[in-house]
């Protein structure tokens, strides 16, 4: 966990593979500790776009209006007005499902996640992703 609570302290933002077993609750506390809004998407299930966008909606708390489309969410992610945090953690297990299912749309999702990131590095807050499963994605840094 060393690793990841490091990368918290640094306020750094970005997307990150988590190599790391760290169970979801450890993760979550470690995020807590350092002042961030923890968020976890369970992936396992989710093989659309639309079950993608339905699950990170409840998971990061997006407002009941959200669109359920990819600018819907790079809004919601780069708002969380609602969420009262120094910084802000999502966590992404078992990205191999949608990645395998639907290519093209995790991509755009990866693409969202560093924008988003990006966004909140501007404005002096830290946003980290961490994204896990059986095959690593291609050009993140690893972590964990």
């Amino acid at each position: 966990m060393d690793p990841i609570k490091t990368l918290l302290n640094s306020k750094h933002s970005g997307v990150y593979w988590l190599k790391s077993h760290a169970i979801p609750a450890d993760l979550e506390k470690a995020a807590k500790t350092a002042g961030y809004a923890y968020f976890h998407i369970e992936g396992q299930k989710l093989t659309t776009k639309e079950q993608f966008l339905n699950h990170a909606a409840l998971a990061t708390h997006c407002p009941e209006y959200f669109g359920d489309n990819w600018d819907a969410f790079e809004d919601c992610l780069t708002d969380l007005s609602w969420v009262d945090a120094e910084g802000y953690l999502i966590v992404y297990d078992h990205t191999d499902v949608f990645a395998e299912h639907a290519p093209q749309h995790f991509d755009t999702l990866i693409e969202v996640l560093k924008e988003s990131a990006e966004f909140w590095h501007g404005q002096g807050k830290p946003m980290i992703a961490l994204l896990r499963g059986k095959h690593k994605v291609e050009g993140l840094e690893t972590i964990g």
